[in-house]
């Protein structure tokens, strides 16, 4: 609590690089580093999910019963729902042409104000973008409401205190509606266009060949929209990123497709967001010559992975360069986890995160806008963090 980020990678340093043994909740835990300890991690034989997650983080982030929740049969079967969402929708190509869309709208909005605060605007441009494609309508007011309690599942499951309890009351509050919904798409009510995440849930199977109860299938909607309306965390960074080394701008602005991926994985790298990732023991475990008795909780560091120097050169330097012409390794690169989608527990959103941030970062870099003196540090005490100010800007009339 508070370390924040630091907290892993400081313990580890003082371990002389071995496994790190902690207590974590009330329960003990042993937190693991590097490539190999994300290929052992994410084995299903090694650790287990069902019961791993705190009831805090269940009541918040990810919802109960969610598919992080799931291990073995059950575990494939939800996260192939997932799977075929992202293969069904031509490789994303029309979240694509959402996100330019309502850019293009946002635009049109900040010309004739003062000043926007880019990470309020990010929520409710991607809101706007991820709901229309899921098939989930919204009106105005809406869209105002469920891009604060989407961001705020994200930003209080971390703490202790109002943030937390601002989080719980907004899963409680769209879990409730989106409930409705489904129910509403299964009786023919609400259309749900085909091939959407709202027609594609709605008429999703369990491992036992039963239809999602409405709740489950309200988590399972949010984990495509919460995840989304995430990158805003992203996009700010990678406005901050722009205005600290404007350098970039000039390739992102021209279409350097290639560039623009590469400038995306490094603000993944680059910036904090997730900590780390955890699990339970679901057996006795040996791990570079520690036991790992069965049960204990088992953490896999992300934010010191991805600032290892024997993995990144100069990793406290910002240089989308070493991404160029070269896809990061699945198990080096793991802002989000590692190990692979289509077998086991790694974030199927990763390509919807590359999605947004290669459509709207080229965007932001053609955007003519001033940034005001303000507070623009971030605090790594905070999980998750963001600058300060949420970065503001004046927009400017283009040329």
């Amino acid at each position: 609590m508070a370390q924040g980020y630091a907290w892993l990678p400081d313990r580890r340093r003082r371990s002389g690089g071995k496994p790190v043994h902690c207590r974590l909740l009330g329960k003990n835990a042993v937190a693991l580093h590097g490539p190999e300890a994300v290929r052992f991690f994410y084995d299903e034989s090694h650790i287990e999910r069902h019961g791993a997650l705190p009831g805090p983080v269940l009541d918040t982030l990810f919802g109960r019963g969610a598919v992080h929740t799931l291990d073995g049969r059950q575990h494939r079967v939800r996260k192939s729902l997932f799977m075929s969402l992202l293969k069904d929708r031509g490789g994303l190509g029309s979240l694509a042409e959402q996100l330019r869309a309502e850019w293009d709208l946002a635009r049109q909005r900040w010309a004739g104000r003062d000043q926007v605060v880019l990470f309020d605007e990010s929520s409710l441009l991607l809101t706007r973008s991820v709901c229309g494609w899921s098939g989930v309508p919204l009106d105005d007011a809406g869209t105002e409401e469920m891009a604060r309690d989407l961001v705020a599942m994200v930003d209080g499951f971390a703490t202790p205190g109002p943030r937390h309890l601002r989080a719980r009351r907004a899963r409680s509050r769209q879990e409730e509606r989106l409930g409705r919904l489904v129910e509403a798409a299964r009786d023919g009510t609400q259309p749900a266009p085909a091939g959407s995440v709202l027609a594609a849930v709605a008429a999703h199977r369990d491992a036992e060949g039963q239809p999602l109860d409405p709740d489950t299938a309200a988590v399972e909607v949010l984990n495509v929209l919460r995840p989304t309306v995430a990158v805003t965390w992203f996009l700010t960074f990678a406005a901050h990123a722009l205005h600290r080394w404007p350098g970039h701008r000039e390739r992102l602005a021209a279409g350097d497709a290639a560039y623009a991926r590469a400038f995306a994985h490094e603000v993944r790298r680059f910036y904090p967001f997730a900590p780390f990732v955890g699990g339970l023991a679901a057996a006795d475990l040996r791990w570079d010559g520690q036991d790992i008795p069965v049960g204990s909780m088992v953490l896999l560091d992300l934010y010191g992975q991805n600032h290892d120097p024997g993995l990144w050169p100069e990793p406290y330097t910002f240089d989308p360069g070493r991404f160029v012409g070269h896809e990061p390794d699945r198990d080096e690169l793991v802002p989000q986890g590692g190990g692979d989608p289509a077998t086991n527990h790694r974030c199927p959103g990763e390509d919807v995160t590359l999605t947004v941030l290669e459509t709207l970062v080229p965007l932001l870099a053609g955007l003519r806008y001033d940034v005001p003196a303000q507070n623009l540090g971030i605090p790594l005490h905070r999980m998750p963090t963001a600058p300060r100010s949420g970065f503001v800007m004046t927009p400017m009339p283009p040329v």
